[in-house]
């Protein structure tokens, strides 16, 4: 039977590129022509497969315009990590629950026919929350979509009723160093306060916008009611509602 070298040619680079996510270390990609039928990705950390399914499913968009449901993708862990709790889920990051400041994950910028999506990942209680923004791939722009993504993580550990938006973020010169400056409002109850933070930019621009958001934060954070921890099992194999994995893209 003849096979299909532009089939190979581009799960290969899709294999490639998703070895190269956060925490990956080995991807297989099962296909039938054009479509996925199945990807397996291996894994020794200690982060939900949820948000690895995620990262991968955003990558494919993004770089390969393929789409994906979910439900395709497994997540196996191996031993030499923290190891999951059975049945895919992994074992919650040794934080304390009294730790009142929200902990930096991780931060992704991605590129694709002039729009840019922010996906940035946080930790708090033990508890790991991922939020994204899409828009402008200006630098300017895509920046701003970082701090917008903090805030769409930061809102997902908070009860209703409690609002934060970004109001304005910049690039200043101090000397010769460089810094992020981000202010928001926190809108509770008809009032509105604004938050100001900063970050000194050392290599990662990326990573300071996010630290810059939570300085403003952190300030305030542990006065704020927060929703009762809820982490999530994913089943791959499983009749799971399509629910389970909002990949929160526009």
């Amino acid at each position: 039977m003849a096979v299909d070298a532009t089939n190979l040619s581009w799960t290969k680079q899709a294999e490639d590129a998703i070895r190269s996510l956060r925490d990956v270390e080995g991807a297989s990609i099962q296909a039938e022509g054009d479509e996925i039928r199945e990807i397996h990705v291996l894994t020794s950390s200690a982060r939900p497969a949820k948000q690895i399914v995620r990262d991968v499913q955003t990558l494919l968009l993004t770089r390969f315009q393929r789409a994906i449901d979910h439900r395709v993708v497994s997540v196996a862990y191996a031993r030499s990590g923290p190891g999951p709790k059975g049945h895919g889920t992994p074992a919650p990051a040794p934080r304390a629950a009294t730790d009142r400041r929200i902990r930096f994950g991780s931060v992704n910028l991605y590129l694709a026919a002039g729009r840019a999506q922010a996906q940035v990942e946080l930790g708090w209680k033990g508890v790991t929350r991922v939020g994204s923004a899409t828009g402008s791939a200006t630098r300017e722009g895509a920046l701003g979509l970082i701090a917008e993504a903090t805030l769409d993580a930061v809102q997902e550990f908070l009860e209703e009723g409690w609002v934060l938006g970004l109001q304005d973020m910049d690039l200043l010169k101090l000397g010769k160093q460089e810094i992020v400056v981000v202010a928001l409002s926190l809108l509770a109850h008809r009032n509105e306060k604004t938050l100001v933070g900063c970050c000194t930019v050392e290599q990662d621009t990326q990573q300071a916008v996010v630290l810059a958001t939570l300085a403003a934060l952190n300030r305030v954070v542990g006065g704020l009611r927060t929703r009762e921890p809820t982490e999530y099992v994913l089943r791959p194999t499983s009749t799971e509602e399509t629910s389970g994995a909002n990949t929160h893209l526009e």
